[in-house]
Order: C-alpha cells, then sequence, then structure tokens
C-alpha cells in the first residue's frame, strides 16, 4: 500500500497511538511471557519521527495483511476507526500457505497488519530485538503467496532483510499501484460454466476438452512432407526482371498484343494522320509499357498527368527512353485482352469474360511456381475503381471504399498471392451445394491444398461451424478464425457480458473443434467479446500474455492478406480508368512484381546473395523491361541526337552513332548542294546532303543508319 510520509511531534505520535490502539504501551502484569514484552515508550524519549501516515485515499487499493496479523491479539475491531474496518473486511480471505507453528505469539506487534509504522522505519529496533528469529522464519512463503504486493508497499524495511527471494518476484512484478492492477492479468480467470454440456439453438458443446492433453500432436496437425518456396520450375531465377516474366508469359503479352492490334486498327482509320503514334504494337512495345507502369509505381507517380511525367525538367528519364508521351497514352487507351467480336455472347454466361482468358492464366502461374508453408490466409482485397461496373463493391471501411473485390489466398509467412476469386456479385457468383460466399470462397481458394493438414486463417466473414467441419472432415484442412455471435451455434453463455471480468476467458468443445470468447482489454467501462473457432487447438491454454493461445496464434497468422494488400498500395501501378478490366490489369501487375520479388527473395536468401531493397530490384525490373524496345528505337532514322543520348544513358547502351549528322556515321556540308538520294526511286525525287562515310554515297536518313547497304 502506498504511504505518505509526514512529520509529527511527540504529542501528536502518543495521540495517535492511543487513538488507533496500534502501538498502545503493554503493561507486563498481563504478559504471559515477560522476556517478550515490550519496554514502555517514554514520551520523552521520543523525537520528530517520520512515520506513514494511512490516508483514506488510500483505501481504494486492496490491502492484505502479512500472515501473522490473523492471529494478533492487540488490534480490536472495535477500537479501530472506520477505514481500518473496511479493509479488514476486504482481506478476511483465508491465507492458504500457512507459516511454521513457532511464530503464534512472538511478537504480534511487530509484525502486526494494524500497524504498518511498527515495521517500516519508525521502530527498527523493536523489529530487529524483539524477535529476530521469528520475522526471519516466520512467512518467507506467505509473504510471495499471500501478499506480494503489500509487502513491498507496507513494510519494505523489514521483507528486503527478512525475505528477499519472495520480494524480489513480487517487486519485479509490482511497480506502486499500477503495477499491483497490472498482476491480475498474471492469473486470467476462465469462467467456469458449472455444467457438462451447453446448448444453442441447434448445436450442442461440452465443457470439458474432447482430447487429451499430451506432449504429441495430433494427426490433423501434422504437415504433409513438402518443402515450402520456389518450385523447380522458378528456383533459378535470382532477378526479379526474370521473375516476372514467368507470371505474365509471353502467352499472355501475346493474347494482348493481339487484340490491342485489332483495337489499334479500328481507331487508327478514323485518324487524319497515320504516324508512328497510331501504329500497331509489338510484344516489346507492352513489355516497355509495363515497364513504364512499374517504373512510375515506385516513383509515386501513378497519379500525376502525363504532361508531368513526360517533362524534361521533372519527369523521370526512363518514361521518355521507352516512348514518346502520345504512344504511352495512345496504347493505354487500345489495351485489350479479349475478342470484341464474341465478347456480348460471353459476358451472358460470366461477367467477367473481358479478361477472363488473361486471369486464369495468370492465377495459374502464381499457383505453380510456389509452395506455400503450414498457415494460408483468406481475406479480401478491394480494386478501387468508380467507374462503371456489374460488379461494383462498396465497403465503407475500405481506403478506396468502391471497387472490384478480390478474395485471395496468401501465404501467411512470406505474403506470396496464391489464388483469387473476383466477387461478381450474388448473380454472377453462385455456390454450390447450398453453402454461402464465405463458405464457397474459402472452400474453392484452398482446393489444391487439400489432404495436407495445412491451416487456413479467415475473418468473421468467413468463418462458420459448418466451414470448419467441412474442411476437417473432408478436406484435410484446420481451420483458425473469428465467427459472429449472431451465428445459430453460439450459445448465449458465450455471449453475456454483464457477468464477465476483464480479460476472461470462457471455452467449449466438441471433437472436432474449440470455441473461446475473450473479454478484450478495450476500457474499464465497455466490454467487448471476441469469439473465435478453432479446429488446430483443443486445450483451454492461457498463452504468458493472458490472452487465449488461439488468440495469439490468429493475430500472428492473420496479416497475410492485410500485408500483401498494403506492399500493393505502396508502390501501385495503378492509373485512374472508367474501364474496369484495364483497372482488373493494374492489379494483376501489381501482384506480379509481388510475387516475383519474393520468390527472388527466396531464392537469394537460398543461396547466400544478399537481398536488395524492393524499390530498387522494382526500379532495375522496369529497366530491364524498358531496355529492349528502346534499343529497337536507336535505329529509327528520325530520332533526335539527345533521345538517342538519352537512351544510351538511361538503358546503359553502347553508342551506335546517328543518322541525323551524329559522328562516325555520315558527313554532311550544309553548303554542299541536295543530291538525289541513290537508293530512293527517281519519281520520289527525295534529295539529301548526307553521304555515306564509306562509299560517300548520298543517302537520305531512311537508307543511310549505321552504313549503306552497299558497304554493310
Amino acid at each position: 500500500m502506498a504511504g505518505r510520509g509526514k512529520w509529527l511531534s511527540n504529542e501528536e505520535i502518543i495521540d495517535m497511538m492511543n487513538r488507533s490502539g496500534a502501538l498502545s504501551v503493554v503493561d507486563s502484569s498481563d504478559s504471559e511471557d515477560v522476556d517478550d514484552v515490550q519496554p514502555q515508550i517514554e514520551s520523552d524519549c521520543i523525537d520528530n519521527i517520520e512515520i506513514d501516515e494511512l490516508y483514506d485515499s488510500d483505501v481504494d487499493e486492496e490491502y492484505v495483511p502479512l500472515m501473522e496479523s490473523a492471529s494478533s491479539d492487540e488490534f480490536d475491531g472495535d477500537d479501530a476507526p472506520p477505514s481500518k474496518k473496511k479493509r479488514k473486511i476486504y482481506t478476511s480471505t483465508p491465507i492458504k500457505s500457512r507459516a511454521p507453528a513457532s511464530t503464534s505469539a512472538a511478537a504480534p506487534a511487530s509484525t502486526s497488519a494494524a500497524a504498518p509504522a511498527s515495521t517500516s522505519a519508525a521502530a527498527p529496533a523493536s523489529t530487529s530485538a524483539a524477535a529476530p528469529a521469528s520475522t526471519s522464519a516466520a512467512a518467507p512463503a506467505s509473504t510471495s503467496a499471500a501478499a506480494p504486493a503489500s509487502t513491498s508497499a507496507a513494510a519494505p524495511a523489514s521483507t528486503s532483510a527478512d525475505a528477499p527471494a519472495s520480494t524480489s518476484s513480487a517487486a519485479s512484478a509490482s511497480g506502486g499501484r499500477r503495477g499491483k492492477r497490472r498482476q491480475v492479468a498474471d492469473a486470467p480467470p476462465v469462467v467456469d460454466f458449472n455444467k457438462t454440456t451447453i446448448s444453442s439453438r441447434n448445436f450442442r458443446w461440452s465443457c470439458q476438452p474432447q482430447h487429451i492433453a499430451t506432449a504429441r500432436r495430433l494427426s490433423r496437425n501434422i504437415l504433409a512432407r513438402v518443402t515450402p518456396g520456389p518450385t523447380q520450375e522458378a528456383r533459378d531465377t535470382i532477378e526479379p526482371e526474370q521473375a516476372i516474366k514467368l507470371f505474365i508469359t509471353d502467352s499472355i503479352v501475346q493474347e494482348i498484343v493481339t487484340w490491342t492490334n485489332k483495337r489499334i486498327e479500328l481507331v487508327a482509320a478514323r485518324m487524319a494522320s497515320q504516324g508512328a503514334t497510331y501504329s500497331a504494337t509489338e510484344p516489346n512495345e507492352i513489355l516497355a509499357l509495363l515497364g513504364v507502369l512499374i517504373v512510375a509505381g515506385q516513383q509515386r507517380d501513378n497519379h500525376l498527368s502525363l504532361v508531368e511525367m513526360w517533362s524534361t525538367m521533372s519527369g523521370c528519364p526512363m518514361y521518355r527512353a521507352a516512348m514518346s508521351k502520345g504512344r504511352f497514352e495512345f496504347l493505354i487507351s487500345c489495351l485489350r485482352f479479349d475478342n470484341p467480336e464474341t465478347r456480348d455472347e460471353r459476358k451472358r454466361q460470366d461477367k467477367f469474360a473481358p479478361v477472363r482468358k488473361v486471369w486464369d492464366e495468370f492465377i495459374e502461374n502464381c499457383g505453380r511456381l510456389y509452395v506455400p508453408h503450414e498457415n494460408l490466409t483468406v481475406d479480401e482485397q478491394l480494386l478501387g475503381f468508380r467507374g462503371k461496373c456489374p460488379f461494383r463493391m462498396y465497403i465503407p471501411n475500405k481506403p478506396a471504399k468502391y471497387g472490384i473485390k478480390l478474395v485471395i489466398i496468401c501465404d501467411s509467412e512470406t505474403k506470396y498471392m496464391l489464388g483469387a476469386i473476383p466477387y461478381l456479385g450474388k448473380q454472377g457468383t453462385r455456390p454450390r451445394d447450398g453453402v454461402n460466399l464465405g463458405h464457397y470462397f474459402t472452400k474453392e481458394l484452398t482446393r489444391p491444398y487439400h489432404g495436407t493438414n495445412r491451416n487456413v486463417i479467415t475473418d468473421y466473414w468467413f468463418t462458420s461451424v459448418p466451414l470448419v467441419a467441412d474442411l476437417l472432415n473432408n478436406c484435410g484442412m484446420t481451420l483458425v478464425g473469428t465467427v459472429r455471435a449472431n451465428k445459430a451455434e453460439i450459445p448465449h453463455e458465450m455471449k453475456a457480458k454483464e457477468t464477465r471480468q476483464h480479460g476472461s476467458s470462457a471455452f467449449l468443445f466438441t471433437k472436432e473443434m474449440t470455441l473461446v470468447s475473450y473479454m478484450a482489454h478495450t476500457s474499464r467501462t465497455k466490454k467487448k467479446i471476441v469469439l473465435l473457432l478453432s479446429s488446430q487447438h483443443t486445450q483451454p491454454t492461457i498463452a504468458s500474455s493472458g490472452k487465449p493461445e488461439i488468440i495469439e496464434f490468429y493475430n500472428a497468422t492473420k496479416g497475410g492478406v492485410d500485408t500483401f494488400d498494403q506492399m500493393c498500395a505502396t508502390s501501385s501501378c495503378s492509373r485512374k480508368t472508367r474501364r474496369w478490366p484495364l483497372c482488373l490489369w493494374y492489379g494483376i501487375l501489381n501482384t506480379a512484381c509481388i510475387n516475383a520479388f519474393i520468390i527472388s527473395c527466396e531464392n537469394r536468401a537460398r543461396t547466400g546473395i544478399s537481398i536488395p531493397k524492393r524499390r530498387s530490384s522494382m526500379m532495375n525490373m522496369g529497366r530491364t523491361l524498358i531496355t529492349p524496345w528502346a534499343q529497337s528505337r536507336l535505329a529509327s532514322p528520325v530520332l533526335s541526337r539527345q533521345l538517342h543520348t538519352l537512351i544510351t544513358t538511361v538503358c546503359g547502351l553502347p553508342s551506335l552513332g546517328h543518322a541525323a549528322g551524329s559522328p562516325g556515321t555520315s558527313f554532311a556540308d550544309s553548303r554542299s548542294p541536295l543530291v538525289r538520294c541513290s537508293d530512293c526511286p527517281s519519281r520520289s525525287d527525295r534529295k539529301t546532303r548526307h553521304r555515306c562515310t564509306k562509299c560517300a554515297k548520298p543517302k537520305c536518313p531512311r537508307h543511310l543508319y549505321p552504313s549503306c547497304d552497299d558497304c554493310v
């Protein structure tokens, strides 16, 4: 108990002793043992003494007396003030651990609970001289078991010398009043229903564990023999720029090129001029387009205007090295992923038809290239989109609020995205066998891992008692997840808040699963019940933090999809668009970048190569995708000298000269007369001042780079 020091005069001390009766003078005629009688305290011998005075504000703190106070005859409850009477009622709980019998009547005054001043600095002589043996052997066990908090505050002098072992553990756990309150969390209460079974509307639970607590793991928790990490196909890819081509394969790129060129033909036919900006595309240019998007995501330029991105003053030079601003804008507007002629027919059966083929191939690549660890997380991701879409969702607790909802499964340890299913609305997504959507999505996403005894972590939108039983009995997988309180299988006893204490836990069991109800420490006034279902845990184990082991496990593994979503948002390739297929393609590109980086990191860790920062890896990935197309641009006869220098500098390419007068390629004198090109037809009458450096024939820029045809 906390005390406050105060200096008192002789008269005040004597008056306090007489009123409390705690330090009254002992008469030798009434004592049975004269040797143990305390000497009479003379008022003339008392100087100003610093004692611990008990204030009324200290009464609200729980006070536990020392063991000897239970048998003290000097403290009479009738003579005590009301505050001490109240404190005596609070400490009337019997002590479980008893001290040796030799200390029953040795020196009651020295260790009395009614006189904390006698064991403090007020009377050190009485404690040390009256009963040195009894104090040292009186209650070393009771000090630690009965009142760890009171001994550290009420009698610091005596406990520091008499029972160092017991008070060291108590002092480490307590730090004043707050430390005493925190001691409640060391042994959180577990609710005892005093019943054998508890029934809900259509389910019966047992109050006792249905499996024996043994050191051996249950067969359901033994993982099949697999080596987690990249599969054999991806184990040799060290660089992320190599790994991303395993996800966005040549077949996907060719599919995009085919239908994008189909769209370019229609758009270019309406254009007045047929320049290079509106020409057909090819695979290297599509890869360069992806490289520009990746670099823009790392530079946080994904929502800047194209004028700022292609600015020579503030823009990244990689954008200008890859393509012109007009070409980038034109390609983005013409990007297509399916055959437009059969799209309407396919959309009648599948709302996801515009990107279905590309999406399915990409998801198949993600699952094929990686073997997950023991725990898998299933959760939702929202791709921000506010345009017209037949299955656009509104989720208010998401940052984007409006968008396309994807249900994703990720590795809880590495955050690798293993698979995803788009939510197409109530009519677009029709579960089989009459199960709800959460049950359907979880079972479909975990289908490649059925029978491996892996564990699935879900939130309350997915978790249900039928899902837990189905995964365990039919799919060979366990599940841990939060569950809604309004489920029919949850009994009322697990949801009642009135009789529950903060930090308390309640458990119910079946052969298949365990239900835990935990009263969270949200505040002292508001109570919140957290419900979790687990088919992996079978015992009512409480962790060292005071929370159930099921909750500790859930908190450690639930963030797989959330962390993946955060990684996507940190360096997003997405740009503002009104076409939902393009929005989904941006999501595919973000996922491919993260998965490629994870595979690269695991391969580097296995081979002992240092792992670079994610930003530098993504910048190198974008540069690698841009370089082949930028190198082909160097062959253009109309490329300016400044852009030629920029490409060779940014992409690290050797300078090959330039057709418009760069050194070593051609010579032209402004005073020389214009001469017809030797290779152009005469009817074109194209004249030039440029000549080949080897044969000196007049060559126009179309036939000059890097040498004329005769000198090659």
